[in-house]
């Protein structure tokens, strides 16, 4: 039997911003899929394309960018065929009503993505009833409920609340409140952790798995943390520099990753015990090019201990499938499959 489609498909998407210093290839050629009731995890260091990707697949991507290539297949249910979001209207009414009710997003900083002279109740109520036929009082209701759901303490006193009135663990929750009042089918989750401490935030990713589960709901999870990858991810998306390195299921990236910048990134985890057996931390040498000085041939074979003179440094390689769903953008898995 063929395996189910996936409810979300990206392929060879590209984010570009024209500024006046150059062209700025933000996502460039990115590819990937995001299946049914999984949790998919974006990763990559700061200036790799994972925060533009994701606001490329709601069309909220900050001007003067705009998506001006690819594909995003978007098939909330078996029964009917995919909508190309990248070939709507940024603001035209089909990409708004799938955006916060089909699929919703929760940002990395809720001080400036919540509004600080209108109430957290009042902001949930907006946009239930911007995608429901619910009254004034079903939507009080409803966003009392879903504010409960989250685990907010007395949530009917919170309504009224505003974001100075609420601490950062709070106003996270708030957040995801307001993102799952309507039951999207898929959560874009833009590393809703960094901010927070370490308590809060596994308070926080405890929270998404129970409701993921519950709601039987899709997660696209941007991060820069491996470790917050290993609790939740079933799939891993490396990206580098706007292009997707290597994509696999979380077990097999973890036991054997098979790109030289995934292997980078897995070192450079922090082990208990690390400093006693004398070990020094792994750092990645370097750091992400600017967006105007972008190498070329591979992007990541400046800072690249596997790199090949001649060939890394001349050519972009392709994305050479491994196995079911996993794939890798080398020049060494090329050749690898050329032998084998």
């Amino acid at each position: 039997m063929e395996p189910a489609p996936p409810i979300l498909h990206v392929e060879n998407l590209r984010t570009q911003f024209p500024t006046e210093t150059g062209l700025v290839k933000a996502v460039d050629g990115a590819s990937f899929s995001v299946s049914r009731g999984k949790t998919v995890c974006v990763v990559g260091e700061s200036g790799c394309g994972k925060s533009v990707t994701g606001r490329s697949i709601l069309q909220i991507v900050d001007r003067p960018g705009q998506v001006v290539g690819g594909r995003i297949l978007w098939r909330p249910n078996d029964a009917h065929e995919p909508t190309d979001l990248a070939a709507l209207d940024p603001r035209g009414d089909e990409i708004r009503r799938i955006r916060g009710n089909e699929i919703a997003m929760v940002f990395q900083e809720p001080m400036t993505s919540l509004s600080p002279v209108h109430t957290i109740g009042s902001q949930i109520v907006e946009a239930i009833r911007l995608h429901t036929d619910l009254d004034a009082d079903a939507a009080r209701a409803r966003t009392i409920e879903v504010l409960e759901h989250v685990g907010l303490p007395r949530p009917a006193d919170r309504f009224g609340a505003y974001t100075f009135q609420l601490s950062g663990g709070m106003r996270q929750r708030a957040m995801i409140a307001m993102a799952l009042a309507c039951d999207p089918r898929l959560l874009i989750a833009d590393e809703p952790t960094t901010a927070l401490d370490v308590t809060t935030q596994a308070q926080i990713l405890r929270l998404l798995a129970r409701l993921q589960a519950e709601m039987e709901m899709s997660v696209l999870f941007v991060t820069h943390d491996m470790g917050v990858v290993a609790q939740i991810a079933d799939e891993v998306v490396v990206m580098y520099l706007g292009t997707v390195v290597e994509t696999g299921p979380t077990e097999q990236i973890f036991a054997e990753p098979r790109h030289p910048y995934t292997r980078a990134l897995l070192d450079a985890i922090p082990r208990v015990g690390q400093r006693r057996r004398g070990r020094r931390l792994a750092t990645i040498r370097g750091s992400v090019p600017g967006p105007h000085s972008r190498p070329t041939g591979c992007p990541f074979h400046p800072r690249c201990d596997y790199a090949r003179p001649g060939t890394c440094d001349t050519r972009e390689p392709a994305t050479v499938a491994l196995g079911a769903r996993r794939h890798v953008r080398c020049v060494l898995a090329e050749e690898e499959v050329a032998v084998g």
